[in-house]
């Protein structure tokens, strides 16, 4: 199907927990879909599998994964022909192009060359201060990147399988009809296929904005601790060189005192 994208395992590594979950309450993830390359606990895992019919396997922790990925190397998704599990590679985005990997610069502002740190919820896109402050974007509603996945991740999805079978029964009824001509099915069945692929297209678009903002938020998330844990250290060392310095001076001044260097010949 055009526009099927292939998720790389490696770059999209999940941290252990549901991804259908709210972010503060997720739910230790037991099941992981490679389709889609979401991992899911047992109520969500039942949810997806019942909207999609993915097929669902057990999730492993990245160690066991690492033991399995041999033996799982150049399988087939069920039913996707040329999509492989695990595989290496560029993604394919909407029009055919190489998608660039899930990192930092991918989502770095292409116009300020600033990292995105904010959402613009009119336009639906990660922005860095720059664009909300002066930039296309100044005015818009800008929200924290965290509070753009919760909002995202809350919409409803696209019930692909339920729309594939409303799009059947349509097909069979006029298929049935002795009034059509050939070339006026031939232009219905072009027209329904044509959206359903787009409903398709527009749910890829989703999720992997979805993929985009929780590797931003995530991202921007580590950055702050790893700013407070530099701040602190940085604190820890300053006190360390004041204690250095201080001991030096007692150092220096029990060796010039006449008075401490006779204690010894005193006693």
């Amino acid at each position: 199907m055009d526009g099927m994208v292939e998720l790389d395992k490696e770059e999209l590594q999940n941290d252990g927990t549901c991804d259908a979950c709210e972010p503060d309450e997720a739910q230790p993830a037991v099941k992981i879909c490679h389709f889609c390359n979401f991992a899911f606990c047992n109520a969500h895992a039942d949810k997806h599998l019942q909207s999609t019919r993915h097929d669902l396997e057990p999730y492993l922790p990245e160690e066991k994964a690492k033991e399995g990925q041999g033996a799982q190397g150049g399988k087939e998704v069920d039913g996707v022909p040329g999509i492989e599990e695990g595989a290496m590679g560029g993604e394919v985005a909407e029009n055919g192009k190489a998608r660039d990997s899930v990192t930092v610069e991918r989502l770095r502002c292409k116009e300020h060359g600033q990292e995105g740190t904010l959402y613009c919820r009119l336009d639906e896109k990660i922005i860095c201060v720059v664009c909300a402050v002066q930039g296309s974007h100044a005015g818009h509603e800008v929200i924290t990147l965290r509070d753009a996945y919760v909002w995202q991740k809350s919409k409803e999805p696209v019930d692909i399988l339920a729309q594939t079978m409303e799009m059947a029964e349509k097909l069979k009824s006029r298929w049935n009809c002795p009034n059509m001509s050939t070339a006026e099915l031939e232009a219905y069945v072009n027209e329904q296929f044509d959206e359903l692929h787009q409903l398709v297209r527009q749910e890829e678009k989703r999720t992997l904005h979805l993929v985009d903002l929780k590797e931003a938020f995530l991202t921007a998330q580590a950055a702050e601790k790893i700013a407070e844990i530099t701040v602190h250290t940085e604190k820890l060392q300053e006190e360390m060189a004041s204690i250095t310095k201080q001991l030096g001076a007692l150092d220096h001044g029990e060796e010039s005192n006449p008075l401490v260097r006779a204690l010894p010949l005193l006693c």
